[in-house]
């Protein structure tokens, strides 16, 4: 896998990748966690899923009482749960975090009833709005979703709790670039993936014990990478995720540059040392990367795993993502393998002089 990918022959990341993007992951559902968890088996001593739905991997050093360090990504959605059928037959729901409404209206998702079932998001066509309407938009529960059923037949499959899903659209814009549902953060789980790759295909003996957690329930709160923090332990930590790649719309100060390398976060809340530690192994190794600094919270998984127990020593490493929290998110699989890069060289060397 790792002489493909270090050739820039991407298939088998595209592969990855889609497989992940496409799995479902809204709060409740596992789909995607046991994926990520057969996905970790080749490269850990053991992985578990715990009762939250974390998934959990553990790969022990040769070292004895070897530090431990944790590997983090989320490998839940945003998406909605189902709160209603109306008499017509629509399906009424709210949002399972921050989803982006504008993005809703004729969107194809998937719900996760008795079976799965499409249904798109009613769309009014402009000749029938009003023009006073013509400038809103609804909120999320006002919205329907389409299914193409009546109302009696609807409630035999649907019932108040199901989840929904975006529809997997997963597609390959050009050699390097790819789009797809959930690759918030699907792409820090690949990275991950690729860093124990790179170990595993040196066969680098790690300074540290690795424990690699797949967390749930970031977009509703970073609650599973808090659980998972306090059960692993950890000495230090990264935490991958993603953020704003610049598009013609946004302030290009406030994002990064699409296949300009991982950003690597700074914050009162991250630790200043092994951030400079991991820029140090990026410049050594002629690894692209962007700075991203924030003045507070990240955000982010990072805080609720520095913040476990008596404190963990936390560094952020972001993937450049246009259009998050959309069905169309989209990467650069070059910032996926550059972030997992100084990763696997971090854990390579140990903390040394930190």
């Amino acid at each position: 896998m790792l002489a493909y990918w270090l050739e820039r022959k991407f298939d088998l990341m595209v592969s990855c990748l889609e497989k992940l993007s496409n799995a479902a992951g809204v709060g409740g559902l596992t789909e995607a966690s046991h994926l990520a968890a057969d996905m970790l088996r080749e490269y850990c001593d053991e992985v578990e899923i715990d009762a939250l739905g974390n998934v959990i991997g553990r790969k022990k050093s040769v070292r004895k009482n070897a530090p431990v360090l944790m590997l983090e990504a989320h490998i839940d959605e945003i998406g909605l749960i189902v709160t209603s059928i109306d008499d017509s037959g629509f399906v009424h729901a709210a949002a399972c975090g921050g989803v982006d409404r504008r993005s809703l209206p004729a969107a194809e998702v998937i719900l996760h009833g008795d079976k799965p079932y499409l249904g798109v998001f009613c769309s009014t066509p402009p000749h029938l709005k009003k023009k006073e309407d013509k400038d809103t938009l609804p909120e999320i529960p006002d919205l329907g979703i389409d299914i193409g059923m009546d109302a009696e037949t609807a409630r035999l499959h649907i019932q108040q709790g199901d989840r929904i899903s975006f529809k997997p659209n997963f597609k390959q814009i050009n050699e390097t670039v790819v789009c797809g549902k959930s690759l918030d953060d699907r792409a820090g789980v690949a990275s991950i993936l690729y860093c124990l790759d790179l170990l595993k295909k040196e066969g680098a003996e790690p300074e540290f014990d690795i424990a690699v957690v797949f967390a749930v329930q970031e977009e509703l709160g970073c609650r599973g990478s808090a659980v998972s923090a306090y059960r692993v332990n950890p000495d230090y930590a990264v935490a991958v995720d993603v953020s704003f790649a610049h598009t013609p719309d946004a302030d290009c100060a406030k994002c990064g540059k699409l296949g300009g390398g991982p950003m690597v976060g700074w914050s009162p809340t991250l630790d200043d040392a092994m951030t400079r530690k991991l820029i140090s192994i990026a410049e050594e190794h002629d690894i692209e990367y962007q700075n991203e600094v924030m003045g507070g919270s990240t955000g982010t998984d990072a805080e609720s795993i520095s913040d476990a127990r008596s404190g963990t020593r936390t560094a952020l490493l972001s993937v450049p993502l246009r259009y998050m929290h959309t069905p169309v998110e989209m990467i650069d699989i070059r910032d996926v393998q550059r972030v997992g890069q100084p990763m696997a060289l971090f854990a390579k060397r140990g903390v040394g002089e930190l």
